[in-house]
């Protein structure tokens, strides 16, 4: 098997067992899946799992690598103009993560929120830490959680835009 073959496959596996971790915790807690039973939904083997993943928990946080992989990447496309807390970076903010709701949901579901929002205070330390100091990102980072938590469990109604307008109003009078 080639290696682009290999790849595919292999990101289809990923992409089976994240699919069937979440429809699962809508049926149970984390705790009470088996690997087995994941492993029967995403129709895998427990090789292919644990060639992936060290465990149920370890599927959330390699899922979050990639999203905030990605993330970067579209925003280092876009270029570091403007500042952290401008209406465009948070409307991207928003837009980006509206494709991963279901995801982003069954994180919070399990708990895992406080991980999502430790990437997103790494990421915007690393990006940002030239135009604010530690706090005033640790409380951007708090913002942007907060307000996609609320966004998120109000099932979505707002529009991104509106949001991002929220967020500017807040943090565009800050210094630093």
């Amino acid at each position: 098997m080639n290696q682009k073959r290999k790849n595919t496959a292999n990101l289809f596996a990923k992409e089976c067992i994240v699919s069937a971790l979440l429809q699962l915790i809508y049926e149970k807690p984390l705790s009470a899946i088996s690997v087995s039973e994941l492993c029967r939904r995403a129709g895998v083997s427990r090789m292919t799992f644990y060639r992936n993943y060290d465990s149920k928990e370890d599927i959330f946080l390699k899922q979050l690598e990639e999203l905030f992989a990605e993330y970067r990447g579209d925003e280092e496309e876009k270029g570091k103009s403007g500042m952290y807390y401008d209406r465009k970076h948070m409307l991207h903010y928003f837009t980006y993560l509206s494709q991963y709701r279901d995801f982003m949901a069954g994180l919070i579901a399990c708990g895992f929120g406080t991980q999502f929002l430790k990437m997103l205070m790494d990421y915007l330390l690393e990006r940002w830490s030239d135009e604010a100091d530690y706090y005033t990102l640790a409380a951007f980072a708090g913002s942007l959680y907060s307000m996609f938590h609320l966004w998120a469990s109000g099932g979505y109604e707002e529009k991104p835009e509106l949001l991002a307008t929220k967020l500017e109003g807040i943090f565009g009078g800050t210094q630093k």
